[in-house]
């Protein structure tokens, strides 16, 4: 991959970029770039309220991979536009979920589906921040985990927001999800005063914790130190892995699947999906916390993420 081109609506960031990667072809309108350098791979960075247009811009002139940051969009009615383009264009998509690349996510999965913690039974997420912004991560890595979700009960956090807008704001709070495989999830999300984001992850014979801050650690049953005839869990070595670089790994799927010859690791699909989640929970709180079954039928709830 070669960068030829950016654009961005702030000109002093616009012209860091140029600097940054030595490129000249700088465009305060994204529709300029696309039309002068007809570029086969764009990133889309902006925030969610306006991801969808540029999507579907970039696949009317021509565009056949997307990399497309979080959350996917505002809306299900957003999301299903641009999962519908991209089916109909033959584009290929990634959307920045990132631990999906990640080494150590991935020994996770490995280590979930090999039954190295015997059989999968729940799941606490924690971060801080807000359910889209922060959580579709977070819920990706779930579904990623657990496979698809049932039902979700969800409360919003009581906080108010610094701007007004046709929308609703994207709020943290807490939720229980239930899987269809019968594995749960409870999500602690209330804003902080730090930066969080770890799961713990329970199985019938182990226990893994991992997160942000280099947070990883494996535990398995083994004799009590202090109680006669009971197992408990022990600190054990986290297994081995070969580290690659989560950004260069994104990037070669990307490509991988533009050229036919990879599965894509996170894809609208995917992106819509960890949305729902998100959607629902706010959905719930709207109702006081009532179980919201997927899918989701508010296709028009439409809540801001920055």
């Amino acid at each position: 991959i070669d960068i030829i081109a950016g654009a961005d609506i702030n000109e002093d960031n616009l012209n860091a970029f140029g600097k940054a990667y030595n490129i000249s072809n700088l465009y305060i309108d994204y529709k300029d770039m696309l039309n002068e350098e007809m570029p086969d791979v764009v990133s889309i960075c902006a925030y969610a309220t306006d991801r969808r247009k540029m999507v579907l811009d970039a696949i009317d002139y021509g565009v056949k991979g997307i990399w497309c940051e979080k959350a996917f969009a505002s809306s299900l009615k957003e999301a299903d536009d641009m999962v519908q383009a991209c089916r109909e264009n033959n584009v290929s998509m990634i959307v920045s979920h990132m631990r999906r690349w990640s080494s150590e996510y991935q020994k996770v999965k490995d280590i979930i589906d090999s039954g190295g913690i015997g059989k999968l039974q729940s799941i606490v997420s924690h971060f801080s921040g807000s359910m889209l912004h922060t959580g579709t991560h977070a819920f990706d890595v779930l579904r990623w985990f657990a496979g698809d979700a049932l039902w979700i009960e969800g409360w919003l956090e009581n906080r108010q927001g610094n701007f007004q807008w046709d929308g609703i704001e994207d709020l943290g709070g807490r939720a229980f999800i239930q899987f269809k495989n019968n594995v749960y999830a409870t999500v602690h999300a209330e804003a902080k005063s730090y930066f969080f984001f770890e799961f713990d992850i329970i199985g019938s014979h182990g226990r893994i914790r991992i997160g942000n801050n280099e947070v990883m650690e494996f535990y398995k049953p083994d004799k009590s130190k202090h109680y006669t005839g009971l197992n408990e869990l022990h600190l054990k070595p986290f297994p081995e892995f070969e580290s690659k670089n989560i950004w260069i790994e994104a990037a070669r799927n990307l490509v991988g699947c533009m050229e036919g010859k990879m599965e894509n690791l996170n894809s609208p699909e995917d992106g819509r999906a960890a949305l729902e989640i998100a959607l629902a929970i706010h959905e719930s709180s709207k109702e006081e916390g009532r179980r919201i079954y997927l899918p989701l039928d508010n296709r028009e709830l439409k809540v801001r993420s920055r």
